[in-house]
């Protein structure tokens, strides 16, 4: 297999106390590592992280199964499908989601096992949450940051800032309100 052999050649150039990981192309060609290649990755004991992107319960369930007992962490970016993932093993979230409230996906991600009433509610909040991505994504991102203090423009490399009318705006704020209603409803403070 040519990606496998290109790896390899890869991996001869790199010093092999360096820590490496993968972070699947989600967009514009989606590109994803198959559960067979990630356990030859799991074998060499040079990776340690994987940023999956496939959105498939089924591929994430066969990547975990080829890993185990690795020491590669899988994490993942897609919101629908993160609570279902973490009880089958993930080891986190690393989705663009994060910019819009990274501490409820971290609430759900220390309190998954022990609040599972709550954790569905907020998965399901995060998941509905999550369409916001579809709207003018990063430029919306940029905004809700801005609007935290973070950032003074909402320039990006991708997208024009012009793209975020009035009701996308709207959207974002509507989004940080119930964002705040979900802190308080979790209690997260800080």
């Amino acid at each position: 297999m040519i990606w496998l052999e290109n790896l390899k050649q890869l991996m001869s150039m790199i010093p092999e106390e360096i820590p490496l990981g993968f972070y699947e192309c989600p967009y514009p060609y989606k590109r994803i590592i198959s559960p067979e290649l990630l356990k030859w990755c799991a074998e060499s004991k040079r990776f340690f992280f994987i940023k999956d992107t496939s959105c498939n319960l089924e591929n994430i369930k066969q990547k975990l199964e080829a890993i185990q007992g690795s020491t590669i962490k899988l994490f993942n970016a897609n919101s629908s499908t993160l609570f279902e993932t973490l009880q089958m093993g993930a080891s986190g979230f690393s989705g663009v989601m994060a910019n819009f409230h990274t501490d409820l996906y971290v609430w759900l991600c220390k309190n998954y096992k022990t609040d599972s009433k709550k954790s569905r509610i907020l998965a399901d909040f995060l998941t509905i949450s999550s369409l916001i991505e579809r709207q003018v994504y990063p430029v919306n991102a940029k905004y809700c940051q801005q609007k935290i203090g973070n950032f003074q423009s909402m320039f990006t490399r991708t997208k024009n800032t012009e793209l975020l009318n009035d009701t996308g705006k709207l959207e974002v704020d509507q989004l940080m309100r119930l964002t705040e209603f979900m802190r308080d409803f979790l209690k997260i403070t800080g």
